[in-house]
């Protein structure tokens, strides 16, 4: 028999002591000993430097900024200037407002002490023509006749429904004085006279629009105002009806006018025979340096016949300007257009108005 078996006692001695020891190293392992408590001292720790303050200044009037009192600190400026004061850009006006940089390009300004605006006139005279008053107005660029001298002079005739108003209902007139005044164009008048019966029925010769236009406006106007009476100084346009008009005189008459325009021309009178038709003028007779000009748009009904106007004045090396671009027979075609067409017109026009013949 082993000794455990004799001695009981020792057995149980042995075990306990054993288990002792297990539960000793337990003990060790789940309860590690405990950090020591600081125990608070009687001064506070020092505080740390504070976090520097940053300021969004609210925006302030010119007025307000300049109150503030000598020495005091300013509070920080914003990256992009929010008031007049700090630089921001004005709000345009309407009869201030300029046009888009890409409408007209940067030219030197042609008024530079000029403070007048230009305005709108309208004048009637008798017509042995249509044997009745006939209306008219005229655009009067700013500070017109303060120099002394004359002006290149734009007619521009409406379509068969329009009157003297039509133009003008358009913003012609804004138009160029925004032009005028960004440098873009020289001073000019722009003539804006009625159709009336006398556009609407006649054809062409001295008892026509025609007659009346190049008899009796036409000398109205230069003797009325200063109106530059060269071949050189004028230029004459039209939509529709008035795109005939403009293009039948001036293929007729190329002393008379130095640029012609037809927007959307209308080329649809059936009494226009081979010495009126510009589909056989534009060609046939010598247009010298006549500047041409024709714009129509691409669901236009009247395209059907511009088309064969191109075609002829291409075909015969006639040098003219093609444009047919997005748009129908409508005044919102013609208005989207104005600055185009106001440029066009008046290339080649001097801008030294020193140079121009007295008024």
């Amino acid at each position: 028999m082993s000794s455990f078996t004799r001695a009981p006692g020792l057995k149980l001695l042995f075990a306990l002591s054993l288990l002792s020891l297990l539960m000793a190293g337990l003990l060790a392992c789940s309860a590690p000993a405990a950090l020591p408590t600081v125990a608070p001292t009687a001064q506070p720790p020092a505080p740390l430097p504070p976090t520097p303050l940053v300021v969004v200044p609210t925006p302030t009037s010119a007025r307000e900024q300049g109150s503030e009192a000598a020495g005091e600190i300013s509070t920080p400026m914003p990256i992009e200037p929010t008031s007049a004061g700090e630089g921001a850009q004005p709000t345009p006006t309407a009869t201030a407002q300029r046009p888009a940089s890409d409408d007209f390009p940067i030219t030197p300004a042609l008024l530079p002490s000029c403070s007048t605006p230009g305005r709108i006139e309208q004048g009637t005279f008798d017509s042995a023509v249509a044997g009745q008053p006939m209306r008219y107005r005229v655009y009067l660029p700013p500070c017109y006749g303060q120099d002394g001298h004359v002006y290149p002079t734009l007619y521009l005739f409406g379509g068969n429904i329009h009157d003297d108003a039509f133009w003008d209902a358009l913003g012609i007139d804004e138009a160029a004085e925004a032009a005028i005044t960004a440098g873009a164009i020289p001073p000019l008048l722009i003539v804006m006279p009625d159709n009336g019966w006398l556009a609407n029925t006649t054809t062409s010769g001295p008892a026509s629009y025609e007659g009346f236009v190049l008899d009796e406006l036409i000398p109205h106007i230069e003797k009325s105002y200063c109106a530059w009476s060269a071949q050189a100084a004028r230029a004459v346009g039209g939509v529709s009806r008035g795109g005939y008009w403009s293009l039948m005189m001036a293929f007729r008459r190329p002393d008379v006018f130095r640029s012609v325009a037809a927007h959307s021309p209308a080329l649809i009178d059936d009494f226009a025979g081979p010495a009126e038709d510009p589909r056989v003028t534009g060609v046939v007779n010598d247009l010298g340096d006549l500047r041409i000009w024709i714009d129509i748009g691409q669901r236009d009904p009247y395209l059907v016949q511009a088309q064969p106007l191109h075609d002829a004045l291409a075909a015969d090396g006639v040098a003219h300007e093609w444009r047919v671009e997005p748009g129908i027979h409508e005044p919102a075609y013609w208005q989207a257009r104005l600055n185009d067409y106001l440029l066009w017109y008046s290339a080649g026009w001097p801008t030294d108005r020193a140079t121009l013949p007295d008024c």
